[in-house]
């Protein structure tokens, strides 16, 4: 089924139905507005991935239908995969002061910030874009400067949430604009686009005050050196540790490059001031433990962290001992479970103390819990609910909800789905295959390309490299070398290379075995061979690499 120009439409490229890359695409009178465009980060079984990156190549067909990005707030998951995207991108960005200061930085340390137009939005200022009005009301999240957009059209109003909860952070002076978004209902709103992330999750989110206090209640008794890790553009929850330092006497070392870059972007826009000098790397070794408190990123047990080698004892600067205090600020990802496991369990090993949100009330989240969620509702009183910002359970409780709320419209988007939202009922025309990207290797690719399918099967199976030369009859000059790799560590692999490469000899000492059309037949009739007796005796079919030279 098809669209009409006229049609005003929402398109989620990403973030219904996942955690993470959440993209969002609007169209009416034949243009298109994003909000959002994040990125998601792989688990452990997404073998050498970087990042996981939203479907780009439909926002990019559209071309000057495209009349621009908007952000709501500058955490990974909503501005990430703009620096990878950056050369397909041809319209201008905006965001308000924090998010585009962090962008900027972003660009500038991926070498992409050469041709994209950044602009900062301001608060309650409308900005049209084509037949679209836009108007950015402040809201309360874990970060600096986290706005809602309400989106108008003739068709009708869009209030597009993004990320948010009732309950403000005092440290960061936020100011959730109540009489603003009661107002919305009284006006009219067609639609509300909403975040599900605690959509399962009974009664309000506690404010950053109540994290602060749990964190100064652990911090202030401890004996030994005490390192806290959290998401790095939380600067709320920054802002909280850096007080705590200095209300125990405790000098500072931040690690982690995005942990700096959102340091510095806040203190750029006023929202960190007074900061005191950080210790440097060297001085963790010199300085009393009783006397330092780490900030470090790689609360999701990311194996590249500092927090990881810190866990494994192979950090050339910081280690944590007996006596010392390792504490989880932050949040479990979905799918990120048993990495964090990873890392704390070898911190126990080491004798250090681990405290998580399951010990203390240290952390909060940023977003809403049911409670919240109804009192939106109350003040949006929309005709039609989409839930994103979730898996298809949180999508399902968010839904729910908002039926018991009286909503008359609820639709459970999936990536893809174009949803009608204009006219008598919204309706689900047809659903785009987007396919999800992955950075690796410095390239940007579908994550079903080859190259991942391979890495699998030598995960699991190993490889194996053949080596022959023969003359130009196709004669075997000298024994063909072989060499395997993860596919047997027995005592007796090398005798059975050797009888490998015999039989090798014996194929080509066959005159049958002349008449191969071609090296890559060659190549091909010797793989199927030798992964035979590899199969036979380890139960394994090794990725293999036949390399053929003729002289």
């Amino acid at each position: 089924m098809s669209w009409v120009n006229s049609d005003l439409l929402f398109l989620p490229v990403g973030g219904s139905e996942e955690i993470g890359m959440n993209a969002n695409l609007y169209h009416y009178q034949d243009k298109w507005i994003l909000v959002d465009l994040g990125i998601s980060f792989p688990d452990e079984t997404d073998l050498g991935i970087d990042v996981l990156l939203p479907d780009f190549d439909f926002i990019q067909s559209l071309g000057d239908k495209f009349l621009g990005i908007l952000l709501t707030h500058g955490h990974e998951d909503h501005i990430g995969a703009i620096p990878y995207f950056a050369d397909k991108i041809n319209c201008p960005i905006w965001g308000t002061a924090f998010t585009i200061a962090l962008l900027k930085r972003k660009l500038r340390e991926s070498n992409n910030n050469t041709k994209l137009v950044l602009n900062v939005l301001s608060i309650g200022k409308k900005l049209k874009l084509g037949d679209f009005i836009i108007n950015t009301i402040q809201t309360s999240h874990s970060i600096p400067d986290p706005v809602s957009f309400l989106i108008s059209t003739k068709e009708g109003n869009i209030f597009h949430s993004g990320d948010w909860k009732l309950e403000q952070a005092k440290n960061l002076n936020e100011n959730f604009d109540f009489d603003t978004y009661r107002s919305l209902g009284n006006n009219g709103v067609l639609a509300m686009i909403c975040d599900s992330t605690n959509s399962l999750v009974k009664g309000k989110t506690p404010s950053e005050d109540f994290a602060y206090e749990g964190l100064y209640k652990v911090v202030k008794d401890k004996q030994g050196a005490v390192l806290i890790t959290c998401f790095s553009s939380n600067i709320s929850r920054v802002k909280s540790i850096l007080d705590i330092a200095l209300k125990t006497d405790r000098s500072i070392l931040v690690i982690g490059r995005s942990l700096l870059r959102a340091i510095d972007a806040a203190k750029e826009v006023g929202y960190l001031k007074h900061v005191p000098d950080f210790l440097t790397l060297k001085d963790f070794k010199v300085i009393s433990r009783s006397n330092v408190l780490v900030i470090a990123t790689g609360s999701q047990g990311e194996p590249n962290s500092a927090l990881s080698r810190i866990s494994r004892n192979t950090d050339k600067f910081v280690n944590l001992i007996k006596g010392d205090t390792i504490i989880f600020s932050s949040r479990k990802i979905p799918g990120n479970e048993n990495a964090i496991l990873k890392v704390q369990n070898r911190f126990l090993d080491n004798g250090v103390e681990l405290i998580t949100d399951e010990d203390a009330d240290i952390h909060v989240s940023g977003h809403p819990s049911r409670d919240e969620l109804i009192e939106m509702y109350s003040f949006i009183k929309p005709k039609i609910s989409i839930p994103v910002h979730g898996t298809r359970k949180h999508i399902e409780a968010h839904a729910k909800l908002a039926n018991d709320c009286q909503v008359p419209n609820v639709i459970k988007p999936k990536n893809g789905d174009i949803i009608k939202l204009n006219g008598l009922s919204p309706t689900v025309l047809d659903t785009k295959k987007f396919i999800t990207n992955v950075f690796d290797g410095g390239d940007v690719v579908p994550i079903d390309n080859d190259r991942f399918v391979s890495r699998r099967h030598t995960l699991w199976n190993g490889f194996v490299h053949i080596s022959i030369v023969i003359d130009m009859d196709g004669y075997i000059i000298s024994p063909p070398q072989i060499t395997q790799t993860g596919v047997s560590d027995r005592n007796n692999i090398e005798d059975f290379l050797l009888d490998c490469s015999l039989k090798i000899e014996t194929i080509f000492n066959n005159d049958n075995f002349q008449n191969k059309d071609s090296d890559e037949e060659i190549c091909d009739y010797i793989k199927k061979n030798i992964r035979k007796d590899f199969k036979a005796l380890f139960h394994k079919r090794p990725s293999m690499n036949v390399h053929l030279i003729r002289v």
